[in-house]
């Protein structure tokens, strides 16, 4: 290997050439303001940054942006060393040794020290010994750069990383484009008229970029295989890897509903034919299953909300889940007939992008009593109940009950809200409110 032109390489990858500058950030490009204010806040302390979310949802991009902006306030260009490990180019650089060579070369030639430096580490799971690496030039007193790094794995800051670095790392998860974000990407106005295209294309900034749907609808589905291939198999080679297609298939098609390992192993197995391989794989069906399923949770594919309940043995006994799309370029069904569990989905991950814990509630009044999110930020919490048009209420008695009278009978002393595309609606309970969902976009649920 020639290590000089490994630099050279580096170096225009790190966008510190004039010609290479104007690549730094791609057309069409969306300023991503939430996330560049997160970075910026963390700037002086004295932590490891990691930017997580799933495969091709602007992790990077954000990184770049956030670059940018540092180039902008006077930082030079070359005290910021910027290395993707997914390109092919500079695939030298995984190695441990040489990347080591090329830190140092940053540091000790091109730093200036009277200067903030950073060091961003794209992609960092193709590193070789990844976490021992990062901990060892936080803790290099020698090597006095900011540090942060991405990936596309919950399960990159593992226990042992946490214990090398003592704790000291923060997560900034990135999720694809919130409504108001997919608007501006789409110069449209941040109004309800534009709701429904947002829940049938999604958010994933590199397929909004295509104007033909089954074009959008391809790349959708490459970015899943692509997510299978690389995020999963390579990381933790099932020993079934037509079962993990199917199930991402299959979560494709539940999003928003009732379901249990159990249930979801009986779907799978007999209506997708997908054969067990007893020979190869020693565990029972539903405990492939559920191995799959949190490896499928684990690359942000999907989402789990756990259960709330008064009774603690009422969680333990439940089996049933419900799983969340992290976008919904990705679903597969009818416009008209999913309204409600798109708006769902929609809403649960909006709940996530503003940094609510978000359970399911489960209470008692005589009957089960189910709320589609019990949420909690700063010592404060409220029930959220989704529906997509309550109408009359003369003439949707049952559904005003079940959306409303669920709330009320919780006897729980905490704001009750009734989400829906309905513009003006009287609660029939005072102590349940209902608000449109543009309201619930634009304010605060918890302020």
């Amino acid at each position: 290997m020639d290590l000089d032109k490994l630099k050279k390489k580096i170096q225009i990858r790190s966008f510190w050439d004039d010609s290479s500058e104007k690549t730094v950030l791609p057309f069409r490009n969306l300023q991503r303001k939430s996330y560049l204010a997160k970075l910026s806040q963390l700037q002086d302390i004295n932590v490891v940054t990691s930017i997580m979310g799933q495969r091709r949802c602007g992790k990077s991009i954000i990184g770049r942006q956030y670059i940018k902006m540092l180039w902008d306030k006077g930082i030079p260009k070359k005290n910021i060393l910027y290395i993707n490990f997914f390109l092919k180019p500079i695939a030298e650089i995984r190695e441990e040794k040489i990347f080591f060579e090329i830190v140092e070369w940053w540091i000790d030639e091109l730093v200036d020290k009277n200067q903030p430096s950073l060091l961003f580490l794209d992609e960092i799971q193709e590193l070789q010994n990844w976490d021992e690496n990062v901990a060892s030039i936080f803790e290099d007193a020698s090597m006095p750069c900011r540090l942060i790094i991405s990936g596309s794995n919950s399960k990159m800051l593992t226990e042992d990383f946490s214990s090398k670095l003592g704790g000291r790392y923060t997560t900034v998860q990135v999720y694809p484009f919130s409504f108001e974000e997919f608007c501006r990407f789409k110069n449209i106005s941040y109004e309800i008229n534009n709701l429904e295209q947002y829940l049938r294309e999604g958010g994933m900034p590199e397929v909004l970029k295509i104007d033909d749907e089954e074009q959008r609808i391809q790349l959708a589905s490459d970015i899943m295989n692509s997510t299978v291939k690389n995020d999963i198999i390579l990381r933790y080679n099932p020993s079934n890897p037509g079962l993990l297609y199917a199930l991402m298939e299959f979560c494709r098609t539940s999003f928003s509903q009732d379901l249990s390992v159990k249930s979801i192993s009986n779907i799978v197995f007999k209506d997708i034919k997908v054969q067990k391989k007893q020979s190869a794989c020693p565990q029972t069906t539903s405990s492939l299953v559920k191995s799959y399923i949190n490896y499928i949770k684990d690359v942000y594919f999907i989402y789990s909300p756990s259960t709330y309940s008064y009774r603690a043995k009422d969680i333990l006994r439940r089996s049933i889940d419900k799983i969340y799309l992290s976008d919904l370029c990705f679903a597969t069904y009818k416009m008209q007939t999913q309204q409600g569990r798109l708006l769902e989905n929609m809403v649960y991950i909006e709940l996530l992008r503003r940094n609510y814990k978000v359970q399911r509630f489960f209470g008692y009044r005589n009957k089960n009593l189910e709320i589609d999110f019990y949420i909690e930020k700063n010592s404060r919490s409220a029930l959220i109940q989704l529906c997509w048009r309550l109408g009359d209420i003369n003439e949707n008695k049952v559904l005003w009950e079940r959306e409303f009278g669920n709330l009320h009978y919780t006897n729980i002393n905490i704001p009750k809200i009734v989400v829906s595309l309905d513009e003006s609606i009287e609660s029939p309970y005072k102590d349940v409110l209902h608000i449109n969902i543009m309201q619930f976009l634009s304010e605060s649920i918890l302020s």
